[in-house]
């Protein structure tokens, strides 16, 4: 009897499903999984969150009896015990004939166990459908185990003329309510929110999603020389209190411990760093973030810390919003502050460009 073929069809239909996990899931990948028996679907699951169930025992609960079906998920099966139960004992109990995965976890406590698990029990596995779409869905989580560094995401608001304020520091504001939503949902997608001292003197933002609602990222404020007013709403908004949201960061010195343990009894964590000649080590401040799980970050200004990042080679992807607006304005700021490059054949490149209308 001849065996089918597997059907990049339904990969493709595991990596939209991947997808509902967007604004949920990290530090975790997206993953999606489907059930097939004689051609047609009978399960469907996704991963929905940190800690919930991963989405192969999403498409077998679906699937109800699924013995002798083919399973596609979007990441490899997990064989270890982690805030969930191993995919690969229910993949077997399901009674599985066999398994196409997309794309190898690049967790070492994870890659290739699964895999081996199930071939060792008979099941017939291959990895690689539909590969390069899974690594690009999953772009940030991959580049976060391989590096060891957050990716960085710089988010800026501008006019047609490239403006992010007037001359007279007014920005609120320059694109509409879609854009705005879409920014919020960005915040939701990534585990840290990053601002600096001159953002929130100018703006006093509580840098939480809106509505509330969901997940709060850790909101990150930079401050490099100590000037944090301790009035602000980030810091006494009670709907956002809570020790572990809010991160402080500073140079070494640069406050007092009065002024330090003033923070942290409101309950901000305070993270000191070495000075450079350049300001705060950013490197650094990313491979600290790392080590709290956090996978992605979003650098939303000002334009002073979006030239530092990008002076740095640090940042993987932009989001940058244009309004149908002129400003003008010799001393109006653009989005990318700092010195600049001096020659245009030192300046970057983009790549990979996407489109949309909002509005």
């Amino acid at each position: 009897m001849a065996v089918s073929r597997p059907k990049p069809e339904f990969m493709a239909e595991a990596l939209d499903l991947a997808l509902g996990g967007l604004e949920s899931v990290s530090p975790n990948p997206l993953v999606g999984a489907v059930v097939v028996r004689g051609g047609r679907v009978i399960g469907r699951g996704f991963h929905r969150g940190f800690g919930c169930p991963h989405a192969e025992r999403e498409a077998l609960g679906a699937a109800g009896n699924a013995r002798g079906a083919d399973l596609y998920v979007t990441l490899e099966p997990c064989a270890h015990h982690g805030k969930t139960p191993p995919c690969c004992e229910a993949v077997l109990e399901a009674g599985i004939k066999r398994v196409f995965f997309s794309a190898a976890d690049p967790n070492p406590e994870t890659r290739g166990k699964g895999p081996r698990l199930l071939r060792k029990a008979g099941v017939e596995v291959r990895g690689g459908l539909l590969r390069k779409e899974a690594l690009s869905q999953n772009a940030p989580y991959f580049f976060w185990r391989d590096k060891g560094r957050p990716w960085v995401v710089l988010k800026w608001a501008m006019s047609l003329d490239g403006k992010i304020a007037t001359a007279g520091g007014e920005s609120q504001w320059i694109t509409g309510a879609k854009a705005r939503a879409r920014g919020h949902s960005l915040r939701r997608r990534v585990d840290a929110v990053m601002v600096g001292t001159e953002t929130i003197l100018a703006d006093d933002p509580l840098l939480t999603p809106r509505p509330a609602g969901g997940r709060t990222p850790l909101r990150v404020i930079l401050d490099r020389r100590g000037r944090l007013p301790m009035k602000l709403k980030l810091l006494s908004h009670p709907r956002v209190a809570g020790r572990g949201l809010r991160l402080y960061v500073s140079v070494s010195g640069a406050n007092s411990a009065r002024r330090l343990g003033e923070l942290e009894r409101r309950g901000v964590e305070t993270l000191l760093l070495p000075s450079t000649a350049a300001g705060l080590d950013l490197g650094l401040l990313l491979a600290e973030l790392s080590k709290l799980e956090i996978s992605q970050v979003l650098v939303e200004g000002g334009s002073r810390l979006a030239g530092a990042f990008l002076r740095d080679a640090l940042v993987q992807e932009i989001a940058a919003f244009v309004a149908p607006k002129i400003i003008g304005g010799e001393g109006a700021l653009s989005p990318v502050g700092g010195e600049g490059f001096r020659k245009l054949a030192e300046s970057l490149s983009l790549s990979d460009l996407r489109h949309e209308a909002l509005g």
